[in-house]
């Protein structure tokens, strides 16, 4: 499909904006538990746990449009390979310093937690700011500055402790932040589109074979792998997550050339199909593992990527068959900038600790006066994303 799908941007643009807004609701006391994550162990889900699944589905979504992009405007399958790899480090690199953040021990690293946090977003600005340049040809002051932001990093990590005197520690990989999971995921899906291609049965075993990962891990016979298991969850982080990410792959197939749903009306057929499939699969596993976000069960995966298949005819119906798309303006700078928007929470967060004033903003209020504070927050985010982008300063990986 020739023309940009404004829908797969609203969806981008409006998870993000809720993800903004949930974050920051977590500090919130005194409202419905619906608000937040559901509780260990309930065998529930939240509209809260479905937010970091929407980002998953429309990753997978847009991967076989974005790398089919690039291949038509003649990238070999090298330099495809190259664009995986970068990007996927790239989100392990950002989400294996986030994670580590709250593991600094400030005397051992001769700063506060707020000080480290703001040079490592100082680094993230200087390395993925994408080039201003006309023409393709980045000014020598874009080079200059992706050193400086290299160097900042590597600085950062050399003086990073934690623990204690006696049994100082450094970063681990732990659970590799939601951005590091992004990057794992990211990578197993565009390294299988780049095998398979345009291949919506192979996508389909894609799906079905991360939730057997998930279910062989729960029965041992990931064991084998060993040391493996200590740095990436195969079970829940790759078999839970891969499988939401799939799913947004199939649904992104259906808008390439010589799909089976060449017509918007076979599309929203086809999608609401493949929800139907994935809820009846969280249906018949759920007497397994039950429903869990942290646990990353099947249920949960194929539940959230249900949800996410029914928003996104909703949206697609909207904004690309009725031409409404405007009705969503709000979130675009979010999906235009995604990155930006991300960080930038954590940014006033670490600025606002910096001085000493954090109780004053989580302090300002709870039940209903909190929820607005949070609405006004993620809109003053994505204000703040959208000025950012119209200034030049745009995040890409």
């Amino acid at each position: 499909m020739s023309s940009r799908i404004q829908s797969i941007d609203i969806f981008r643009g409006l998870t993000i904006l809720t993800m903004v807004f949930v974050n920051d609701l977590a500090g919130v006391r005194d409202i419905p538990a619906w608000t937040k994550h559901a509780l260990e162990g309930t065998d529930s889900m939240t509209f809260v746990d479905v937010v970091f699944p929407a980002f998953l589905f429309i990753v997978g979504m847009s991967i076989p449009l974005a790398l089919q992009r690039r291949k038509d405007r003649g990238d070999s399958m090298l330099t495809l390979w190259g664009h995986v790899l970068t990007r996927s480090f790239a989100l392990l690199v950002l989400g294996f310093f986030m994670v580590n953040m709250s593991r600094l021990n400030p005397t051992l690293a001769g700063m506060s937690h707020p000080v480290w946090a703001l040079l490592f977003y100082a680094a993230v600005l200087a390395l993925w700011t994408q080039s201003g340049a006309s023409g393709g040809k980045p000014r020598p002051v874009f080079w200059v500055t992706k050193a400086f932001g290299v160097a900042l990093i590597v600085l950062l990590a050399f003086l990073f402790r934690s623990g204690n005197a006696s049994s100082p520690g450094w970063m681990t990989t732990q659970w590799w932040g939601i951005l590091g999971l992004i990057g794992w995921t990211y990578l197993i899906c565009s390294g299988f589109f780049l095998v398979f291609g345009q291949n919506i049965p192979a996508a389909s075993a894609l799906v079905t074979l991360a939730v057997c990962l998930y279910i062989g891990d729960k029965a041992g016979a990931l064991q084998c792998l060993g040391p493996v298991n200590n740095v990436l969850w195969l079970g829940g982080h790759v078999g839970g997550h891969v499988s939401i990410a799939g799913a947004g792959m199939i649904a992104g197939l259906l808008f390439m050339s010589g799909s089976p749903a060449p017509t918007s009306s076979r599309r929203i057929r086809w999608i609401l199909g493949l929800g139907g499939v994935l809820a009846a699969g969280g249906f018949l596993l759920r007497p397994l593992y039950g429903i869990s976000k942290n646990m990353a069960t099947p249920s949960w995966s194929l539940f959230s990527a249900a949800i996410c298949c029914v928003v996104y005819v909703l949206l697609y119906w909207i904004a690309d068959l009725r031409r409404q798309g405007r009705l969503f303006a709000f979130s675009e700078p979010a999906g235009a900038n995604p990155l930006l928007a991300y960080i930038l929470p954590d940014i006033f967060y670490s600025g606002i600790a910096l001085f000493g004033i954090e109780q004053l903003w989580w302090g300002a209020g709870d039940g209903l006066v909190g929820v607005l504070r949070s609405l006004l927050f993620s809109a003053a985010i994505v204000g703040i994303t959208g000025y950012c982008t119209r200034r030049g300063l745009r995040l890409k990986l």
